[in-house]
């Protein structure tokens, strides 16, 4: 017989804290780049060119990143859910057996 150990908690906590890194790189700034790549400020055209291509690079692996770990927070979350109310109802339909089977012990 197979045996599934779970530990809704964690599992929401775990979702719980990805959803807040998810948040904090949001919040990140990703302007700055831009900033530090203008030619004022790096006194050199290649140098500037270079720090722009790396302010776009990031931007599109800031957005994937973020984005992934919003899904997996979410997942974590269902999952949480899930195997919560199964248990709930399990132990729902436990009681109402087991219930039942003492009233018909007394008939």
């Amino acid at each position: 017989m197979t045996q599934l150990d779970l530990d809704t908690t964690t599992l929401a906590a775990a979702g719980a804290d990805l959803r807040g890194g998810a948040t904090a790189l949001t919040g990140a700034r990703t302007g700055a780049l831009a900033a530090a790549a203008a030619p004022a400020a790096t006194g050199d055209a290649s140098l500037s060119a270079a720090l722009e291509d790396l302010g776009a690079a990031w931007r599109s692996t800031h957005e994937s990143l973020v984005g992934a770990l919003e899904s997996v927070a979410a997942g974590l979350a269902r999952a949480a859910e899930a195997f919560d109310g199964a248990e709930r109802g399990t132990a729902h339909d436990l009681a109402a057996l087991l219930g039942s089977a003492g009233t018909a012990d007394r008939s």
